[in-house]
């Protein structure tokens, strides 16, 4: 007789289990896209603080050091940002976003500080067009 409540105890256990499955599904495909948007906060303010960086370096006609950090933040741009942009907005319009920054290096590369100048501006102004579109808030950053 416990035997047979011992089964009945086990398979009500095991249908009530099995019955939650759907409601994890759901939860956990809410927890990552939470993920996605807070792991792309980082790369963000890296961008950001990039830029402001590149600015600094610039004006001291550091070039070298804004290389440097050119290319680290085209690196976090390409590896987080970009491949979500493109999957959230389109290849086209992610490549359109990217030819400006490609233009902030190539105007790095020349030491041209006008043409730097109005890039770090254009790509800092891409930054926060796309933010919300990716479901990043800049007010914290």
């Amino acid at each position: 007789m416990r035997i047979k409540i011992l089964n009945i105890l086990i398979g009500a256990l095991l249908a009530l289990s099995l019955s939650g499955c759907g409601d994890t599904q759901n939860q956990m495909t809410v927890q990552n896209s939470g993920f996605t948007k807070s792991s792309l906060t980082r790369p963000f303010s890296d961008m950001l603080y990039g830029f402001a960086k590149i600015e600094k370096y610039v004006a001291r006609g550091d070039y070298k050091s804004a290389k440097t950090i050119s290319k680290n933040l085209y690196d976090e741009f390409h590896d987080t940002i970009l491949p979500s942009l493109a999957a959230k907005k389109g290849h086209q319009y992610a490549e359109d976003i990217h030819a400006k920054y490609d233009e902030l290096e190539e105007a790095i590369r020349n030491k041209d500080k006008e043409k730097i100048t109005e890039l770090v501006n254009v790509n800092r102004n891409n930054l926060k067009t796309i933010a919300p579109m990716l479901g990043v808030s800049l007010i914290s950053l």
